[in-house]
């Protein structure tokens, strides 16, 4: 008997596999995909990979992922021949199954000029020694392993294989695929189709090797729904904000019923505070409902801080739902960094590690997650994050803030998700207040919306362009300052500390906001401030632009540093949020520098958009709300005249050309360097020890660390990640490396007690020299 894990043969494994991946794929591309399910593992059919089972012992023959490969690529050749790219496709997705996609080159001959010994290097060369070895491995134990394949439906092929496979002629037909036709590809189509089988398998594979039993997704009635938001707002006063509220959704609501047959691109504009959030969210809802069938709602958004705030909101809505709460995690889930790992079944006890993989598969009717956990699923070669790429199929993608997306990517967005739309019936709704030039022909549910950028006047912009440094700014916020709310908006850590030290004793209750503090203080910090306001009280935040997206503060005057005017008309958006100013809110733009005379605008956004955004502002006293659609139409148009296309159109050719990585540096842009996130480099996580739950925590950490590898101590660990990155810092390895200490056995960097007492500041986190010019 031949098994794949201790627990599983073989057989089961492989019949598991493909019914788990009938359920993930929903029958499309059935036939390859049914040959990636049958064959991935064959390898593990030699008693080489039986003993390695039994004794845990690496021997290169218990290696199964190139001869799986062959073996599959083998029979999709004699299926769909030369003239197909599927067994190219195959034996990559294969190859790789157990790891991130390598551009299929890096795995063929090397050349077609020469004999097929001498083509091949010597790495490969050692593979299709060892796979020639394990096939006739193989042979000895042939009688029951083509029962097997029998059951499975590809016994004549596993004959075939075993008796006269030509490795080194298969892998130059693979070449010649790889080195006439995929190069030569413009369009994604086959991107699509790689990544969606891909998908299917190793989703498919980690279900059954983790015996997780894939649960049947719910899906909310729009009805239902719709009555607990109704119920919500019967208490809401009749005043002119909220009217144009509910004019807005009943709006979108009735054009989505004219437009949604002739359209997969939506978009939903409307300024800041007029209830997007209930808008999109409903729109996606109805889309769902009017197109029929089980549609998922991936509802992205640009950052984890946010997250759990649209979560909370939507999560209300299904009061009215009545097994919601015994089966929370089939109607809706959200998934980032630091999500709970838990999933609610009414019917099934899942354990850590399970919930895990479901969440990360994306195993639920409504999804809210992060412009990366969409972005780079779409575009990318991770197996972690590629394990849900079959989940876009038929679902409806919504889109919040989509103006936080680097301009520089706006174009290979727009490529992916029209690509999404075409490739696997997608429907996207992007909702913005600033109205970026990306999906610029979408549909635009909000009829005239024009209009109700020209019905606010709750703010106005006012451009103070005389540069000064930080002292000249404090000495003129104190000598002015009024019994107001006000926010400071900086554009550097640095910059925010200084501010916050010459402003925290001027007789008022002052509070800091970035990502210079762990996470936890951060949420305690926007709670109190939320307080704060809500009670009346006129506090003074000041904060890097992490405030800028989606945290609904509503202060009586904005300050901003000069910045793009995407994240000035942001600024504008936690100002006078409300209408409760008699007059308009105040968003006040300076020109900020250091003593050396560097500008901090300069150190984190390109010189170009600043340009751009001062020109716009130099000579206006003021520029009212009514005029910031003009003002961001103006911006975007001129920024996209001159932006840098190159990493986009870079990408979307290595997107085309499957071009995953570049291990010989051929390609700048090969998938895997793709990242919303700028890396920072030399920069590392650091646990800080900065307080009593902090410690007890660590402690834990260090005891499971040190107990025998075993699936009850994974489970240990992947509960303690989210308290883990709750007290977690990203700082510069320059600044920490004589400050932290790390336990071998524990990998994990953290700041002791002793040592956050010097270095840590529960209210403005990791005290930090002057010259380390850090954002956010």
């Amino acid at each position: 008997m031949f098994n794949s894990h201790e627990d599983k043969t073989m057989l089961r494994h492989l019949e598991e596999v493909r019914q788990n991946a009938r359920f993930l794929a929903k029958d499309k591309y059935d036939e390859p995909l049914d040959i990636m399910c049958c064959c991935h593992d064959f390898g593990k059919y030699t008693t080489y990979f039986q003993t390695y089972l039994k004794d845990k012992k690496k021997n290169k023959y218990a290696n199964h992922g190139f001869i799986s490969a062959m073996f599959s690529a083998y029979i999709a050749m004699e299926k769909y021949g030369q003239e197909s790219l599927l067994p190219l496709i195959i034996y990559n997705d294969i190859l790789h199954h157990h790891g991130n996609l390598k551009y299929a080159a890096e795995d063929l001959p090397v050349n077609l000029r020469q004999g097929l010994y001498k083509i091949m290097d010597s790495d490969l060369f050692e593979k299709v020694t060892i796979a020639q070895k394990q096939i006739e491995n193989i042979k000895n134990n042939r009688n029951e392993i083509v029962e097997d394949y029998r059951a499975l439906g590809y016994e004549r092929y596993f004959n075939e294989f075993i008796d006269g496979a030509d490795l080194p002629g298969l892998l130059k037909k693979l070449k010649r695929m790889e080195y006439v036709n995929l190069r030569k590809l413009e369009e994604p189509e086959v991107y699509f189709q790689s990544q969606f089988m891909y998908s299917a398998l190793i989703g498919a594979d980690k279900l059954s090797a983790s015996n997780t039993k894939i649960p049947e997704e719910k899906y909310a009635v729009f009805e239902n729904l719709n009555l607990a938001r109704e119920d919500k707002l019967k208490g809401a006063d009749n005043s002119k904000l909220n009217n144009i509220r509910k004019e807005i959704f009943l709006s979108i609501q009735d054009n989505l019923e004219k437009v949604y047959k002739d359209n997969k691109i939506f978009s939903i504009s409307a300024p800041t505070g007029t209830g997007k959030t209930y808008s999109g969210f409903f729109a996606a809802l109805k889309l769902k409902e009017l197109l029929g069938d089980g549609r998922r709602i991936i509802y992205a958004l640009p950052f984890t801080s946010i997250i759990d705030q649209n979560f909370n909101v939507v999560e209300k809505l299904f009061k009215h739902v009545e097994d919601f709460v015994v089966n929370r995690s089939k109607y809706i889930i959200k998934h980032h960094s630091m999500a709970q790992l838990e999933y609610d079944d009414e019917f099934e006890d899942y354990s850590v590690s399970q919930s895990k993989l479901l969440l990360e598969n994306w195993s639920s009717g409504i999804v809210i997650t992060t412009f990366v956990q969409l972005l780079q699923t779409l575009i990318g070669n991770s197996n972690r994050m590629l394990k849900k790429f079959n989940a876009f199929e038929n679902s409806i993608i919504l889109l919040d803030e989509v103006q936080a997306i680097d301009i520089e990517y706006y174009s290979l967005v727009d490529y992916v998700l029209r690509a999404a739309a075409d490739k696997l019936n997608c429907r996207v709704i992007m909702m913005t207040a600033t109205k970026p030039l990306i999906l610029k022909d979408a549909c635009e549910l909000l009829n005239s919306y024009e209009r109700y950028f020209q019905m606010f006047d709750r703010t106005e912009i006012i451009p103070r362009l005389q540069p000064v440094t930080i002292n000249e700014f404090a000495e003129e916020f104190i000598e002015q300052m009024e019994q107001k709310s006000y926010l400071i908006i900086c554009n550097t850590i640095n910059q925010s500390l200084e501010i916050y030290n010459q402003l925290k004793d001027v007789g008022r209750e002052v509070y800091y906001l970035s990502t210079n503090l762990i996470p936890k203080h951060r949420k305690e910090v926007i709670d109190k401030v939320s307080s704060a306001l809500s009670l009346g009280e006129k506090p003074i935040l000041v904060s890097t632009q992490v405030v800028e997206a989606g945290v609904d503060f509503d202060f009586d005057v904005v300050i901003r540093d000069i910045a793009p005017i995407d994240s000035i008309i942001q600024a504008a958006g936690r100002c006078n949020r409300n209408s409760k100013q008699s007059s308009r809110g105040k968003v006040c733009i300076y020109m900020m520098k250091s003593e050396s005379e560097k500008y901090f605008s300069n150190l984190v956004y390109g010189h170009s958009s600043i340009n751009i955004t001062e020109e716009l502002l130099k000579n206006k006293v003021s520029i009212p709300e009514n005029n910031y659609l003009e003002l961001i139409k103006e911006y975007f148009t001129q920024v996209t005249e001159c932006k840098n296309d190159d990493a986009s159109k870079g990408f979307i050719d290595s997107l085309n050309k499957l071009v995953f990585t570049d291990e010989n540096m051929k390609w700048e842009y090969s998938l895997d360097k793709f990242s919303l996130i700028k890396e920072k480099s030399n920069y590392v996580d650091v646990f800080m020890r900065c307080c009593e739950e902090a410690e007890e925590i660590y402690q834990e950490f260090i005891k499971t660390m040190s107990e025998k590898e075993s699936e009850e101590r994974m489970e240990k660990l992947l509960n303690m990640r989210r308290n883990i990155n709750e007290y977690t810092l990203s700082l510069p390895i320059r600044i920490v490396k004589d400050r932290v200490s790390s336990d071998k056995t524990t990998v994990l960097l953290n700041m002791s007690e002793e040592a956050c007492d010097s270095y840590y500041d529960k209210t403005t986190g990791f005290k930090r020299s002057e010259d380390d010019y850090l954002v956010f």
